[in-house]
Formats: structure tokens, C-alpha cells, sequence
């Protein structure tokens, strides 16, 4: 009887053991869950007060993108005589620290990028080295689809308006391509207003 007794007391101190465990468990996972809507809402505060953006319609759609981690431009020379901008704004994907849709732009030249119109795309003709004009490009992970221009098809229009040490503003426009498929999709009444990180 005294076993008895034993055996039903360990029984109710394991099981009560158990059930405040997975309380602690489940409660743990709703603070973590607590915490990641904590998060992503400061983010969401963080993104509705930051100022820059790329956003154009893609085959008549507005795409706008406007996170500060994937929205940016860089200036500068990293091969001898080739001068180069690299525009990237994108939507962030959580899942991978990808990105799940966006749009590149490169604009390589001889000479130093500023203020000007960038409606060519050309080989290099001193160097040898890639393309020189302005090349748009637009990505789509849903779809697994990657459309940039194509030198042997109409010319994208670029044109920057504005460049300074701290910011940049531009216009963007033209006909990108599936490069295996050929398939296409025309971006028109892009705009740009970017923070410079070098």
C-alpha cells in the first residue's frame, strides 16, 4: 500500500513536472514568436520614416521597394580606366538573407560617373571589358527569373539627375530579357532616390 502510494505521488510529480515544462516550452515559443513580431513591426516603423526608395512598373505593375538592407548605390573605380555605379533595391527574404525580387542596375563608363545620360550600352572599345553604358536588370526569385538588357536589342534609358557624396536620384527605363529563354518585360517610369554608402 505505502508502494502504492509512492509510486502514485512520483506519478503526479512527474506528470506535473512534464505539463510545466511544456508550459515553459510553449511559452517560450510564444515569446519567441512575441519577438519576432517585435521585430519585424520596428522594422515596418523603421521603413515607413526612411526616405529612399527605387521603385518602376514592370510590364505595367508597380513594383516599390524601400528596405534599408537592400537599397543602396556605389560610385567608384575598381578596374584602372573603368569608372562604375551599382544601383540594388530589393525585397528581403527572410527565409535565406536573399533577396526574392528586385532591380540591378550597372552603369560602367571611361570616364568618371556624374550627373548625365546613360541611354548606350556598348562593348568597351579602349579596354575590351564588358559593356559601357548604363545595363538595367530585373529579378524575380517566385518565378526563378533573372531579365537584364541585351546589347543586340534596344538600348535601356538611364539618366541620373542628381549625385552627391551623401545621395543619388535617377530615372530608368527599358526592355529586359530572359537571357535563355528570350522572353521579355518592359520597365518603364523607373525612379530612384538612394542613399550612397561610399
Amino acid at each position: 500500500m505505502i508502494e502504492f502510494k509512492l509510486k502514485k505521488i512520483w506519478l503526479v510529480f512527474t506528470l506535473g513536472f512534464l505539463i510545466s515544462c511544456s508550459g515553459s516550452s510553449s511559452e517560450g515559443k510564444e515569446q519567441g514568436n512575441d519577438d519576432q513580431e517585435s521585430i519585424k513591426s520596428e522594422r515596418m516603423k523603421e521603413m515607413e520614416g526612411y526616405p529612399y526608395y527605387i521603385r518602376a512598373k514592370v510590364d505595367g505593375e508597380l513594383r516599390e521597394f524601400n528596405n534599408p538592407d537592400m537599397l543602396y548605390i556605389m560610385v567608384g573605380s575598381y578596374v584602372p580606366g573603368i569608372f562604375e555605379a551599382s544601383i540594388i533595391g530589393g525585397e528581403v527574404n527572410e527565409e535565406d538573407n536573399g533577396s526574392k525580387e528586385g532591380f540591378n542596375i550597372a552603369i560602367k563608363d571611361e570616364e568618371e560617373i556624374r550627373v548625365g545620360r546613360y541611354d548606350f550600352l556598348e562593348p568597351f572599345e579602349s579596354t575590351g571589358y564588358g559593356l559601357r553604358g548604363a545595363s538595367l536588370g530585373y529579378y524575380t526569385r517566385s518565378n526563378d527569373k533573372a531579365y537584364v538588357s541585351d546589347v543586340d536589342e534596344e538600348d535601356p534609358t538611364f539618366e541620373l539627375t542628381e549625385l552627391t557624396e551623401k545621395e543619388a536620384k535617377g530615372t530608368f527605363s527599358g526592355r529586359v530579357y530572359d537571357m535563355i529563354t528570350k522572353e521579355s518585360v518592359m520597365i518603364t517610369e523607373g525612379e530612384f532616390y538612394l542613399e550612397r554608402i561610399n
